[in-house]
């Protein structure tokens, strides 16, 4: 009966608040609301601070509606005290709540805490409402943490738009390794609906980006949508996020196309393998090796599972190996917007994680292995905003980064507002630092005519073995880019059908001139041809092949495997130092070692036979340790 009673008191009590406003109050409120939604802020003012005197010490919602649109426009101070006139009327904890969203965007941390924790003890809530309050109050804090670590740096980062970045919508940018060229997605928007989605690409000369950027070339572009995208580092090839086309797999596919200088991009087929399902992907980044490939995958574009994966291609072209990253990564929230660096290693990606800043967040993770990566780091301020974060990438050089967001003007960035999507660039702080990757640029050539060879297969590798390239050269050009880290020589071999194999050693100096291109001449097969694998390494004066000459002998089995009908004599040759029948045995049993592994990997011993030369043909002087590395040699002579 008592709870009863206090429900009718508490209902009468309210009518009486409503019933006893101000008729004069309420009308030009009603007033002041039509004029704003016409945009006529003048004649809004004007009704609006009339409803405020009529309503007097009882009528709070046009003191409310007065924050409200104050805060909005950027008036922080008189935001507040419409709050407090409003507070002192009527204690809501919605108005606690408004108070700490403005002291947050006006930097005052601790009073929009304080604010919080006053909404949070008035407000009337279920266990699992408290348990999201609870998370966003720990996010308050947190972005409190950071605005401190921020303002501790003294010096601001800037963050600016791009010149060419216009009333577009503009987001998942993909540079190339020199810098040169900026790849998009972007779409308009007229009368308040989006066009479809293109690809559009930004280039950069010697004064800076040019002031516009232009649809891209070629057969990619369509009716329909083109998504985010992923250029390599060489800008030659491209993977890119496609929808409901005739021949895709689920909702959204992953598609590839090449570059042909004359005709621009071309006509784009799906990735063959293992990326495409009948859920939704999209989102890709290429790794710098040419064969990893990140993307995200979930059941559609807006879902709860959104997860980043990784691709590997294998040495068919098949991307054959799917797997989704591990939970250093993957959260219980959504992720999206993966950028692989350059370096391989450093990955940049959005997340719904906590503790965050805004709706969504960059982050930055380091891969520690092929299965294990370090913990993320929230980027901080200023490039996580209030606002909802889209895509980051940086630089090969790790200096600057460019970003998309919906930050746009406004000191609240509508959560909806996509319109608002512009390219920002930003000089990299210390901490976000990948390591620095430089660019050299090889072409494969067809040694007899110089005339490019596209799609042979080029691996280059550390002297440490580490794999800094496993893809193919440009379809279109022959091209490859290889992102090097410029501390050593490198090893490199290519091979194409129908010529001969190619290796060398690329040194350091070589490496890091990036105004000349590298060329990788490969010789026409014919029968009676001979050809040294410069790449075949044994420990001195041994016949074991060391782990770092399987990427030589692969090509040598290749070959084979691509011609039947040859055959081959494996030949050593030594240097001077020891003596002769030492070096004759020697010789020997390093090409029976070469011989014998081609039997291992299923070559017919028919097909094969192993001798020895010693030291007897030599091709350099013995007098220098440079010549004599180029006597200490395989040689392959085919029959």
């Amino acid at each position: 009966m008592g709870r009863f009673l206090y429900l009718f008191l508490l209902v009468v009590m309210m009518s009486f608040s409503t019933s006893g406003q101000s008729k004069s109050a309420i009308a030009n409120f009603q007033k002041a609301k039509e004029a704003f939604k016409q945009n006529d802020e003048e004649k809004g003012w004007t009704y609006l601070e009339k409803a405020i005197k009529k309503g007097g010490n009882t009528y709070y919602q046009p003191l409310i509606f007065a924050g409200d649109r104050r805060f909005k426009e950027g008036d922080v101070l008189q935001s507040i005290a419409y709050y407090d006139r409003a507070l002192q009327i009527q204690e809501l904890s919605s108005i606690h709540l408004k108070k700490s969203i403005v002291y947050k965007y006006a930097g005052e941390f601790d009073l929009a805490i304080d604010s919080y924790q006053l909404y949070m003890k008035n407000a009337r809530m279920s266990k699992e409402r408290f348990r999201a309050s609870e998370l966003a109050l720990n996010n308050l804090k947190f972005t409190k943490e950071k605005y401190e670590e921020y303002m501790a740096l003294g010096a601001p980062l800037e963050v600016v738009k791009l010149v060419f970045s216009d009333e577009k919508m503009e987001y998942f940018p993909s540079p190339t390794g020199d810098d040169r060229k900026l790849l998009f997605t972007a779409r308009m928007v007229q009368d308040g609906a989006p066009s479809d989605e293109n690809l559009f690409v930004a280039q950069r000369s010697g004064r800076g980006w040019e002031s516009s950027a232009k649809p891209v070339l070629g057969r990619v572009n369509t009716r329909i949508n083109e998504g985010a995208s992923s250029i390599s580092a060489d800008g030659e090839y491209m993977v890119f996020t496609a929808c409901n086309r005739p021949d895709g797999v689920g909702s959204c596919d992953l598609y590839y196309s090449y570059f042909d200088p004359v005709k621009g991009w071309g006509f784009p087929e799906l990735l063959p393998g293992k990326i495409n399902t009948k859920r939704w992907e999209s989102q890709p980044t290429l790794g710098p090796d040419g064969t990893t490939l990140y993307f995200v995958r979930g059941s559609h574009s807006q879902a709860d599972d959104l997860d980043i994966m990784v691709a590997y291609k294998d040495d068919e072209g098949i991307w054959s190996s799917v797997e989704k990253l591990p939970s250093e990564v993957n959260s219980s929230g959504r992720e999206r917007s993966p950028f692989i660096h350059f370096d391989g290693t450093t990955l940049y990606f959005v997340s719904e994680r906590s503790p965050s800043i805004g709706g969504s967040d960059f982050f930055m993770a380091k891969r520690l292995s092929d299965s294990t990566w370090s913990e993320p780091e929230n980027l901080g301020f200023p490039l996580n905003s209030f606002g909802d974060e889209f895509s980051l990438v940086v630089n090969a050089a790790g200096t600057h980064g460019y970003l998309s967001s919906n930050r746009g003007k406004d000191i609240v960035p509508e959560q909806d507002a996509m319109a608002e999507m512009d390219l920002y660039e930003f000089a990299l702080p210390e901490k976000m630092k990948p390591e620095q990757r430089l660019f050299k640029d090889f072409v494969v050539v067809n040694e007899a005519t110089r005339i490019p060879l596209g799609l042979a297969n080029v691996k280059l590798k550390g002297l440490d073995e580490k794999e800094v390239y496993a893809g193919t050269s440009s379809k279109n050009t022959g091209l490859v880019r290889a992102m090097h880290d410029g501390a050593n020589d490198l090893r490199i071999s290519a091979y194409k059908k129908g010529f001969l194999p190619y290796s060398a050693v690329v040194s350091k100096g070589d490496l890091i001139d990036a105004t000349t291109i590298y060329e990788l001449p490969l010789t026409p097969l014919k029968s009676a041809d001979s050809f040294v694998l410069r790449n075949l390494l044994f420990d001195t004066d041994k016949s074991e092949l060391l782990a770092a000459s399987e990427q030589e002998l692969k090509l040598l089995k290749k070959l084979l495997l691509d011609n039947p009908s040859l055959n081959a004599t494996i030949v050593g040759h030594t240097d001077n130092q020891g003596g002769r029948s030492y070096n004759q045995k020697l010789s020997e049993d390093r090409a029976t070692a070469v011989l014998q592994w081609l039997v291992s990997e299923g070559i017919d011993p028919e097909r094969l036979m192993a001798e020895g030369k010693g030291m007897n043909e030599p091709v350099a002087t013995n007098d220098t340790e440079e010549g004599r590395a180029l006597n200490r040699r395989t040689e392959v002579r085919l029959r």
